[in-house]
């Protein structure tokens, strides 16, 4: 989970850009969640208030603007969750909100469908006194670190990550700082991104779609794809495969807009990703050759051709078969955290005892293996939206059992049972 701030001033110009933004429906079907402090009856008036405040104060910041994009799709009370988590963190509890979400949204690399925008004023309607914007940016940083440990239990790297862990200590939050660092370290390795801001602007005002190219290209690369495959993805796309500048690049190019680096994309070293692309697509590499037309079943296309609206639907419905299996996956990987950091927390009916405690881990741990397996055979072959689930986690199960030696053939040392008092109706098709 990531978020990023932006400040407004009182310019009406730019609130109706950002109100046009917060409700634009291509794509996507925008929704306002809640608002907080404020009485009115159109979201562009709430940018308004809080551009008025500005007056009674010698703020010169009328609201911020955050978006919160998690690595799946948020329920309403998650969402809330996180919003009231920035809310605390910002000092912000008597300031004007208001709280978006852009749902049904499908994500080609993966990710939630659904990400949220937050707007919160500047200037206190109670107080007059203005936020204190400070280092705003490693305290969201904490925020999400501290939501990712109670939503979705994976960690996300920060170049903050020292001041973090120190800010979550003096909060009495150290069983989070303790799980960051067993994940990160204290000073984590963060890779560098796969686009800059100005390839993203630059493949916007041409129509590529870049995000969506370069997760494709990683699908397929980390799959057993031939050449000729990788050439078909390629001239699909519009993309031609040349040398880079340093002579162990492999870059990318939608006629002369350059829209990435192999080893980028992959986020590997590039003389192993060089070494590798020489040995799968030794004449991809080569600029006087090209693939016979017998081994590469498409042409190439001129012009990138944007997915149709009943591929999107296909999206939506792989996005949402997969939040069906993250939803009980966060909730597995979130209790696994709560029993290894804070295993004395529970109530004092659930009290459980250092054998019991280590034999519930190995199982939580198993069953999510399983469950991310199943994640993974539904975004690499989209044919298992055809199948029930049980037939995927079925498989996903074998794929599992083939990897994992020291696990016990016995099939009862993977049921994870129900806390008494707290059943929940499983996921059609699977049973925990």
């Amino acid at each position: 989970m990531i978020a990023r701030a932006f400040s407004y001033r009182a310019s009406l110009t730019d609130a109706r850009r950002l109100d046009a933004h917060l409700w634009k429906a291509k794509d996507q079907r925008p929704e306002l969640l809640e608002m907080r402090n404020l009485c009115v009856d159109r979201t562009i008036d709430g940018m308004q208030v809080m551009a008025c405040l500005t007056a009674a104060s010698r703020a010169k910041i009328a609201f911020w603007h955050l978006y919160i994009s998690p690595r799946r799709t948020l329920t309403a009370a998650e969402a809330t969750q996180v919003v009231d988590l920035v809310v605390t963190e910002l000092k912000a509890n008597g300031h004007p909100v208001l709280v978006f979400a852009h749902n049904d949204k499908p994500r080609a690399g993966g990710g939630g469908a659904n990400h949220l925008h937050v707007v919160i004023g500047h200037v206190s309607p109670t107080t007059f006194r203005a936020l204190d914007m400070r280092h705003h940016a490693p305290r969201l940083h904490k925020v999400m670190a501290l939501a990712a440990y109670l939503i979705e239990g994976e960690a996300v790297p920060s170049p903050w990550q020292k001041s973090i862990i120190e800010a979550l200590r003096a909060d009495g939050n150290d069983h989070v700082a303790d799980w960051l660092v067993d994940e990160l370290g204290s000073m984590p390795v963060i890779n560098a991104p796969r686009m800059t801001d100005s390839m993203r602007r630059s493949a916007q005002a041409v129509g590529f779609p870049l995000i969506g190219f370069q997760s494709g290209l990683e699908r397929l690369w980390n799959s057993p794809a031939t050449e000729a495959e990788i050439a078909a993805f390629l001239a699909r796309n519009g993309v031609t495969a040349r040398r880079g500048i340093a002579a162990n690049v492999v870059a990318f190019h939608h006629e002369k807009l350059y829209v990435g680096s192999l080893h980028r994309i992959l986020r590997q070293g590039a003389s192993i990703v060089h070494q590798e692309a020489q040995r799968r697509i030794p004449r991809l590499l080569d600029a006087d050759e090209s693939i016979e037309p017998d081994a590469a079943p498409l042409r190439a296309m001129p012009e990138f051709q944007k997915p149709t609206a009943s591929e999107r639907r296909a999206r939506l419905n792989l996005q949402k078969r997969i939040d069906a299996i993250e939803g009980p996956l966060a909730r597995l990987k979130t209790e696994r955290l709560s029993l290894i950091y804070r295993p004395g927390h529970a109530s004092p009916h659930e009290q459980k005892s250092q054998d019991e405690i280590a034999i519930r881990i190995h199982r939580l741990a198993r069953a999510e293996t399983i469950l991310e397996n199943a994640i993974s055979l539904l975004w690499q072959d989209a044919g298992w939206m055809d199948r029930p689930e049980l037939e995927l986690m079925q498989a996903a199960e074998k794929i599992v059992a083939s990897a994992a030696e020291d696990i016990p053939p016995d099939r009862s040392d993977v049921e994870i049972a129900l806390r008494e008092g707290d059943e929940q109706a499983p996921a059609p098709g699977w049973s925990p």
